[in-house]
């Protein structure tokens, strides 16, 4: 037994220190075990199996006073059976402290902030790609086993290693007292998503992008639409990341519910399922289908009433939206109904299925009848999840499958992602659950239609062509558009549509929601009570106002950046704004700003740079890239994350910049470099060749017209 003494509220057994691996075994929700140190000043902290954090304090100035340093655990319970631990460190009276040490997470943890002065100074939806380095974080959150440790404010957190299994931060806390803060199952506990259990799943980490039918034309659809649009994606969009071709609705024989009713298509489509996909897949797109949970087939459901839920007579019972509902419990209804749907449509090719109404089935019968599953001892809950579960088996993990409508808890672990609000494009809805995104599953925020359709007047509304589809990319959300295809004919309206994909994988910055109204209402337990036709106390609102600046911290091998985009969805213009770096969590520095639209180097700032006035529906993105003594990238043309997506590598020699780059057939792709003064450019080759070279000032353009899509090498010699 070591001689250090163990503080902890409960004592827990002794730990071996091992890694984290990656098995699925079920983290506790319990306090982690706390150590401190008797012969020397250390702090380790360890939960379940693993070393979570190990480090050394000291009295600022006066390292021999370690041993008159205390610490105090105290741990407080929620009635979500939630646990909060806070381990604090008190030295003497007067004095400072500092804790240095490894927090350690498993490969699947990042670095965030809790809520702080901070976001009051300068309000933002920040996101990472990759493992950020923001001044603004202060806690690591480990999704393999749903726990968090926060610092106070004076915490800071640089990544430090990684490795298969793991990822290392160097910790930094200083202050009068240390202050930290543990919670275990922080999603499933603390936000109450009851259903949350990630060590058993992965999310979806590849960008969802494409084109949905129904926003364009209803259920007035046909084979002809499908094959024109994916044509015109084939051509103009596919390269650009744009994948997923979505039909939805109106291609069904009946609204029966049956197998057949699903597999066979009416005189739209007289070619069939199997054909469209067919015909999808070989444009180099993926085929994707929406289903839904409705079963109206009354003849059938009244004469086999033990497949349905059934109301206090034994009848089926009938709600509104939904008719009838199958019964998730009951192995015959999921073996003969459910099962053959979705079992063919794997077999077909559909690589993405879209399950839509499950809010009915839950709150129009499920919920009504809830004694009609608790007198069989089943939980209504599980009883949807195990129609989800049937769904998921049958199309196999590969095939994306999103849940629709509104936020549904119940369907965490088993769909990829979820439709957050209502029909119809809402900017407002990717502002709530902002912390959920990526973590729980991929947001949704329904069709996006970049030219939308005055149906009074029956002509397209201008002016959202850019920021429509930019939101969606910098939330890290699924995006698919809607529009019919004589607007992506138009190259005019494809500028914003091809800078924002494909979406890249990003991770919540903040641990909070930006708006928390929503989670609130979770957290609380509000739930529907009138049914499921109109949106509930949970699921996501439509419009408000939004967000004016969502920011990205992309952290590739090479360099670490950040992108801030500033958004105008008033109707009025916004004025100029002074953006200080501090507040967007920037290590003092000198820092060269870029914006995306105008193509303009506004110049290199030490405090902070000034963000120009917008007008209604116009946006701004700024790339922020510390200044180096030397020439380096300020941004690329193919992408807002100006750089994130298409550049690969990137060295510098001392004489020459150097790299790859994923570049688009067509698409004219320039490099825009900053020249500190006495450099020159002397030649640059892209892909074997010369490139175009333009100098104005400080601001160097290499110009490239790819012939192909793919990747290319360029050199820019000084």
């Amino acid at each position: 037994m070591s001689s250090e003494s163990r503080l902890t509220m409960p004592l827990l057994s002794v730990f071996a220190a091992m890694s984290i691996n990656a098995s699925a075994t079920e983290p506790p929700n319990s306090d982690a075990v706390v150590t401190i140190g008797t012969s020397k000043p250390f702090l380790e902290i360890a939960y379940g199996s693993h070393r979570i954090f190990s480090g050394q304090f000291e009295v600022v100035n006066h390292s021999g006073l370690w041993r008159s340093v205390k610490l105090q655990v105290q741990s407080d319970a929620g009635t979500n059976g939630e646990i909060t631990q806070h381990i604090r460190l008190v030295g003497p009276a007067g004095s400072n402290l500092h804790l240095k040490g490894r927090a350690t997470g498993s490969e699947e943890s990042f670095p965030a902030e809790t809520y702080s002065p901070a976001q009051d100074r300068f309000k933002l939806i920040r996101n990472s790609v990759g493992i950020s380095s923001n001044l603004r974080n202060n806690a690591i959150y480990d999704r393999k086993g749903d726990w968090m440790m926060e610092g106070n404010a004076r915490t800071e957190l640089r990544p430090a290693a990684s490795s298969e299994a793991n990822v290392e931060y160097d910790w930094s806390t200083t202050g009068s007292e240390i202050d930290l803060t543990f919670r275990p199952r922080f999603y499933q506990k603390h936000k109450n998503i009851a259903y949350f259990r990630p060590w058993e799943y992965k999310v979806w980490r590849g960008s969802v992008t494409g084109w949905c039918s129904w926003w364009a034309y209803f259920t007035d659809v046909s084979e002809k639409d499908v094959e024109r649009v994916s044509k015109i994606f084939s051509d103009k969009l596919r390269d650009f990341g744009y994948s997923y071709i979505q039909i939805d609705d109106g291609y069904q024989a009946s609204g029966g519910g049956l197998p057949k009713d699903w597999l066979n298509t009416d005189d739209r489509f007289p070619r069939g399922l199997e054909h469209l996909s067919k015909t999808i897949s070989a444009e180099g797109l993926e085929p994707a289908l929406w289903v839904n949970v409705h079963f109206g087939d009354e003849k059938f459901a009244l004469s086999h009433p033990d497949l349905f839920v059934q109301d206090r007579n034994g009848k089926p019972y009938k709600g509104p939206w939904i008719d009838y509902g199958l019964d998730g419990s009951n192995k015959k209804a999921i073996d003969e109904v459910v099962r053959p749907t979705y079992r063919a449509l794997h077999r077909m090719g559909w690589k993405y299925v879209k399950v839509d109404t499950l809010r009915h089935l839950l709150y129009d019968i499920i919920y009504p009848r809830r004694e009609f599953f608790t007198d069989k001892g089943i939980q209504p809950e599980v009883a949807f999840r195990d129609y989800l579960t049937a769904i998921r088996q049958e199309i196999g993990p590969e095939t994306y499958m999103l849940a629709c409508w509104g936020v549904l808890p119940e369907a965490v672990g088993i769909a990829d992602g979820c439709r957050l609000g209502g029909d119809g494009f809402g900017p407002s809805t990717l502002q709530q659950y902002t912390s959920w995104n990526n973590v729980v599953w991929r947001n949704d925020p329904d069709h996006c239609d970049v030219k939308p359709l005055d149906h009074a007047s029956a002509k397209y509304l201008d002016g959202e062509e850019l920021i429509r589809p930019v939101l969606v990319s910098m939330a890290g959300a699924q995006l698919l558009l809607s529009d019919k295809p004589e607007v992506y004919e138009n190259d005019a309206n494809l500028e914003g549509v091809k800078r924002s994909s494909p979406i890249l994988f990003t991770l919540p910055g903040q641990l909070y929601d930006y708006d928390p109204v929503k989670t609130d209402h979770l957290k609380s337990g509000l739930r529907n009570t009138n049914g499921g036709a109109n949106s509930g106390p949970i699921d996501a609102d439509q419009r408000g106002e939004v967000c004016p600046w969502w920011m990205l911290d992309i952290n590739e091998p090479y360099e670490s950046w950040t992108v801030l985009t500033h958004m105008n969805w008033e109707n009025s213009a916004l004025p100029s704004t002074q953006v200080k770096f501090q507040d967007l969590g920037l290590a003092p520095a000198k820092y060269s700003v870029f914006e995306f639209w105008s193509k303009k180097y506004l110049g290199d700032f030490s405090d902070a740079f000034l963000a120009k006035s917008l007008d209604s529906k116009a946006i701004s993105t700024y790339a922020i890239r510390k200044t180096l003594e030397r020439p380096q990238i300020l941004s690329t043309s193919r992408h807002i994350s100006q750089g994130g997506v298409d550049l690969e590598t990137v060295s510098w020699d001392g004489k020459s910049l150097s790299g790859s780059s994923k570049v688009v057939k067509g698409d004219a792709y320039t490099i825009y470099v900053r020249l500190p003064a006495g450099y020159q450019v002397k030649s640059a080759t892209v892909a074997g060749k010369s490139g175009e070279i333009r100098v104005e000032s400080h601001l160097a353009e290499i110009n490239y017209v790819p012939k192909e899509t793919g990747q290319v090498r360029w050199r820019i010699a000084f």
